[in-house]
């Protein structure tokens, strides 16, 4: 008997044994699956382009439809069907990876040409994503996606309804159309396709203005076009026809001095917060051609950022008025190569109107606006920005004092400030500028009352009766 009662606690001791071992097998096993990135067990985050959480996503059909998945462990499979009301169709789809590391891929989606057929104006695409995760017996983690679809299968339309007859290098046109579209999401005016300008709503519903400028670093003009997009991504393009005339610069050779570089360059640098090279030629170069671009970044940078306002500024330009009793000591569009010890060293454009009366000689508006900027501006000194609306800006620069700031709106014949020396000049006077969303433009043209009267106002008068017309017509015909 005590033998075999010690046989049975040796086999109750196995059987325990082996309890404990599955157990610790079964954990582990249980462990690896559910720590195991293997086995992970979220689904893929499925995303479509530009999608608002709630909002419809809009499709031409032509333009392929972009989806962002985000999922870590690779995708198994992927289906997309477009539901049109009453028919199925599968989509062509194709996979690349965005961010291997971070598990992203995007998805082209594009329609068959039988699903190119359908009238049907509205409807679903449903994604099904399953990724290559061992969860749920080895199936993968899946995810289902809807969203609504406008389909708009229409580009925009788009009517030159008046344009300014001609536009110079250097100078200023203004167009104004009427863009049609129920789904319209841009809208824009291309220069050479290398400018964009802004147009403005205009008079009644669907029509717009824009006033341009032909960059004067542009010698090819190679046509100005309106550009209209929808939220579909229909597009469509309209030339302008303006006629043209290029511009014939003045050169002006001008020898730099080390007085110059050393009293001017280098403290308009320093004021600049800009490291200041030992080299007088470095020093000069550095101001007169980086900080210059940087300056010009900001005006248009500035000017550009106030549009969503402009609308807020009634546009009453008139023709604008030289400073009074100035003489003027520079010109627009002056070529201006420099010299230093007999070798040219740079070269720029000279881009406003150089007055010069006495010494800190009050300076006034003459077109009312919005101040939008007021502060040092590197080579330009302290420097005054007044937007006019639709674009149209005046640049008042080396100023030695301001009475004006951010915010406010000025009248015509409001004294804002007074001539200085303040910038990269030696000499108190005062740089006027015309600025065109941003670039600055012939001031000569807006200075001329004729030019202004012909380009701006007879093409703006004759707009609005071209659209009141229209107007009257669409209403006899009812």
């Amino acid at each position: 008997m005590k033998f075999t009662n010690k046989i049975n606690i040796n086999r109750f001791s196995l059987n325990e044994l082996a309890i404990y071992a599955s157990l610790i097998i079964v954990l582990t096993i249980a462990g690896f699956i559910f720590f195991s990135p293997t086995f992970e067990r979220e689904s893929p985050v499925v995303k479509f382009e530009n999608e608002i959480e709630g909002k419809e996503i809009y499709w031409n059909f032509k333009t392929p439809i972009k989806v962002l998945i985000a999922e870590k462990n690779g995708i198994k499979s992927f289906k997309a069907i477009f539901n049109d009301g009453t028919t199925n169709f599968e989509l062509e789809s194709k996979i690349e990876s965005e961010d291997l590391e971070k598990g992203i891929y995007s998805v082209e989606l594009k329609a068959p040409k039988i699903a190119e057929q359908t009238k049907s104006t509205a409807g679903t695409i449903n994604i099904e994503v399953y990724d290559n995760s061992q969860w749920n017996f080895f199936a993968g983690n899946k995810t289902l996606k809807n969203i609504n679809l406008v389909v708009d299968k229409r580009s925009p339309t788009i009517n030159v309804v008046s344009n300014s007859y001609m536009i110079k290098q250097g100078g200023s046109g203004v167009l104004i159309a009427e863009i049609n579209d129920e789904n319209l999401k841009d809208y824009y005016v291309s220069f050479n396709d290398q400018e964009i300008f802004e147009m403005f709503p205009f008079h009644k519903k669907n029509f717009f203005i824009s006033i341009i400028t032909w960059p004067i670093d542009i010698n090819e003009f190679k046509g100005v076009n309106i550009i209209a997009k929808d939220s579909a991504g229909n597009k469509s393009s309209m030339r302008v026809p303006f006629y043209i005339q290029n511009f014939k610069p003045k050169i002006d050779n001008l020898k730099i001095s080390d007085e110059f570089v050393n009293s001017v360059s280098k403290n308009v640098l320093e004021l600049s917060n800009e490291n200041v090279p030992n080299s007088t030629v470095d020093a000069f170069v550095k101001a007169n051609k980086e900080l210059r671009e940087k300056n010009l970044k900001t005006i248009r940078d500035v000017t550009r950022k106030n549009f969503a306002n402009s609308n807020e500024i009634p546009f009453e330009l008139k023709t604008f008025v030289r400073m009074t009793n100035a003489a003027t000591f520079a010109m627009f569009g002056e070529r201006r190569h420099y010299f230093y010890n007999e070798e040219k060293i740079d070269e720029a454009w000279h881009l406003g109107m150089d007055w010069a009366s006495t010494k800190q000689a009050n300076i006034y508006t003459t077109n009312p606006g919005k101040v939008i900027y007021k502060d040092y501006l590197g080579i330009y000194g302290n420097s005054i920005i007044i937007d006019h609306g639709y674009g149209v800006a005046s640049l008042y620069a080396h100023t030695s004092s301001q009475n004006v700031e951010v915010g406010d709106f000025v009248n015509a014949g409001t004294h804002i400030g007074n001539t200085g020396s303040t910038g990269a000049v030696f000499g108190d006077h005062l740089h006027f500028g015309i600025l065109i969303q941003g670039i600055e433009a012939n001031p000569n043209e807006w200075l001329d009352y004729n030019w202004i009267k012909l380009n701006l106002t007879n093409t703006m008068n004759s707009a609005i009766k071209i659209i009141d017309g229209n107007n009257n017509e669409t209403k006899n015909t009812k």
